[in-house]
């Protein structure tokens, strides 16, 4: 399951990926995360969260790979381009997966 939230979206409702957006937050001195899509440092005191990708396997529920957009790529990139990202991403957690059609 993949989610793409915008970094101001509540999630006090989905105890799983709340605390997996607080592990992020509370971790990247240690782990330097980058924008997944322009590599901006997240060090960098300029660069903000646009929108988490919020893998969750399906046989692991409990366990959240995450990774960001910053805010510009997040407010500029067309549809396409955050799907392929997002793909490019997931492929290296999953090398054979794809996205599901919505219901």
């Amino acid at each position: 399951m993949t989610h793409l939230i915008a970094a101001d979206v509540k999630l006090d409702d989905h105890a799983t990926l709340h605390n997996a957006v607080l592990h992020w937050r509370g971790n990247i001195v240690d782990r330097k995360p980058i924008c997944i899509a322009c590599k901006v440092s997240f060090l960098d005191a300029d660069a903000r969260v646009g929108a988490f990708l919020l893998s969750v396997p399906v046989s692991v529920p409990d366990i959240v790979a995450t990774s960001a957009f910053c805010a510009e790529c997040h407010e500029t990139l067309s549809w396409g381009e955050v799907d392929n990202i997002a793909t490019r991403v997931l492929r290296q957690l999953a090398p054979r997966g794809k996205f599901l059609d919505a219901p």
